[in-house]
């Protein structure tokens, strides 16, 4: 929330340059490992969790936005265009991330596939109460 605050209020360089430097990092930190197929998958899982987080904290700005005294102040066309880049880019960064992990890695995209299978299987399990059987 706080970067899509100060993408709202801040000149259009100083949010470029938080965007870039903060994904940056992240391809940084995270692409000249070695991962195998069970180290990946917490990294896969942490970034859906990011997706998510992304659209409720851009939900609420939208909100605030929306009832905020000063709503005629803010051009809506400059939010939609901040908020539509600042997704570009975040997908972009983890495209790129993940297709330097698994060129670097020697893993096959079908892994991502056997994640979702996975991902798929535990939402089905919760759902039907299968999860406090096995326990």
């Amino acid at each position: 929330v706080l970067l899509l605050r100060v993408a709202i209020h801040t000149s259009s360089s100083a949010v470029f340059l938080i965007i870039v430097t903060n994904n940056f990092g992240e391809i940084k930190s995270s692409v000249f490992k070695k991962y195998t197929l069970e180290s990946l998958f917490p990294i896969v899982t942490s970034d859906i969790v990011e997706r998510f987080y992304l659209v409720f904290d851009i939900l609420v700005v939208l909100a605030r936005l929306n009832i905020s005294a000063r709503r005629g102040a803010v051009a809506w066309a400059d939010v939609m265009w901040w908020l539509t880049l600042l997704v570009v880019i975040e997908v972009g960064t983890d495209w790129v991330k993940f297709c330097l992990i698994f060129k670097f890695s020697d893993l096959r995209a079908s892994t991502l596939e056997t994640y979702q299978e996975v991902l798929i299987a535990d939402i089905l399990l919760c759902r039907s109460g299968g999860a406090a059987e096995i326990d």
